[in-house]
Formats: C-alpha cells, structure tokens, sequence
C-alpha cells in the first residue's frame, strides 16, 4: 500500500511562483516583456520608470528584476541595479537593452557584478528571456552575446560622443559636455563618423546614420 501524503489526505506544499519585476521607460515593451514572462508562469509587474519600478520592487519583493539601462532624465536602470544589489542582494538582476556597450545606453555604465546582461536584438524566443531570469535568480551571471551581423566598434570616448549625438546634443553641446573647445569637438564627431562608416555615403547626413546606428544596437566598445 502507498503511503505518500496524496494517499493519506495531505498534499503537497505548493511552490512559490516566481515574480519579476519589469522596468522599461517605453510602457509597449514592458507590456510585452511582462506578458511574455506570464506566459511561461512568472508573475510579473511592470514600471516605465526607475522610482515606479523600486516601489514596486520594495512592494512585491520579487524574485528577479528585469530593466532596461535609458529611461532618458529620470534616472537609468544602472543606478536601479545598483540600488537593489545594496539593499536587496538576493534579487536576481537582469539588463535588456538595445545596446552591446552599457556605456552606449547611459553615462555611468557600471553594473553590479551579478547582472545578466542581453540585448533586446538577440532575444528572438521568450525562452531565452526566461532563461536569464532563472540564472539570475541562481546567481549566474554573464555578459552580452557575441552579435551576428554588421557591427561597428569605437572607443569609450567615441561611445560617449554617439550616445550624445544620439540624444540630439549639438557639437556646441557636445564640447561642453567633454570639457572640449567646439573645434575639438568637431575632430571627435569626424573620427566617430569614420570609425563607423557613417560618412562612407556623401549623399547621407552622418548623424542620422550614426543615430540610426546607435539605435539599431549595431555599436560595441572595443
């Protein structure tokens, strides 16, 4: 005769689901992240933006957060990883943005040690997506994976230019920001735009194609 605890009445303990938190400044995408990951049986939450996302996080006390790195002027999801590393070091972190470089996506590009980093152009199958949540959660960790296809690769400096160009900065903003005189500024933008081909076609305005560039995720830092 069985003696296991669905034959003598008792049932088993039911397993926690695991929850996600997903922060993204365009409310479609983390719509769709969070969607995905129900579909396979994560309860999640979204936020669009880092404070909205860390008062959900202290609320639901999840098991992982997923975030994007550029939510523009309030705050990057770098400073966010790095708020819920400190304070709640058992939250499995994930970055999905469209950039191989974090330093393309926000100023101050450091990550805590324990990200799982991808890039939105490489998550084809919610799978993988689900994949990096549960090795966050075990406290894995890796970077981006080697890209297919054309992809262009400059300097830290040059990253932190094209972020600026891609942001709409002027050459006069530029130089203020890089502490450059305007003539320094413009030799900077030239050899970006050489570095990754975006005045190969004279008939093309090399800060869109470079713009077009950054956001397409085809820019790594060497």
């Amino acid at each position: 005769m069985s003696d296991s605890p669905a034959q003598e009445g008792v049932s088993a303990p039911r397993q926690r689901t695991l929850s996600v938190v997903v922060a993204d400044d365009d409310v479609f995408t983390a719509s769709m992240v969070a969607s995905a990951l129900r579909a396979l049986g994560f309860d999640a939450a979204q936020a669009t933006t880092v404070e909205q996302a860390w008062q959900t996080i202290e609320a639901s006390d999840p098991n992982a957060v997923v975030t994007d790195l550029d939510f523009g002027a309030g705050g990057s999801g770098a400073e966010l990883l790095w708020r819920v590393h400190r304070e709640l070091p058992w939250v499995g972190l994930v970055v999905l943005t469209s950039h191989l470089s974090p330093e393309l996506a926000v100023g101050d590009a450091s990550l805590p040690p324990s990200v799982v980093y991808l890039v939105k152009s490489q998550v084809r199958d919610a799978s993988l997506l689900a994949d990096a949540v549960q090795t966050a959660i075990a406290g894995g960790a890796h970077g981006a994976s080697e890209p297919e296809g054309d992809v262009r690769t400059v300097t830290r400096a040059q990253a932190e230019v094209l972020r600026l160009v891609a942001a709409g900065a002027s050459t006069r903003r530029i130089a203020a920001e890089r502490g450059t005189s305007v003539r320094a500024a413009e030799t900077l933008l030239a050899r970006l735009y050489t570095a990754i081909g975006a005045d190969a076609d004279e008939q093309a305005n090399p800060r869109v194609v470079a713009t077009r560039l950054w956001q397409q995720g085809r820019v790594r830092i060497r």
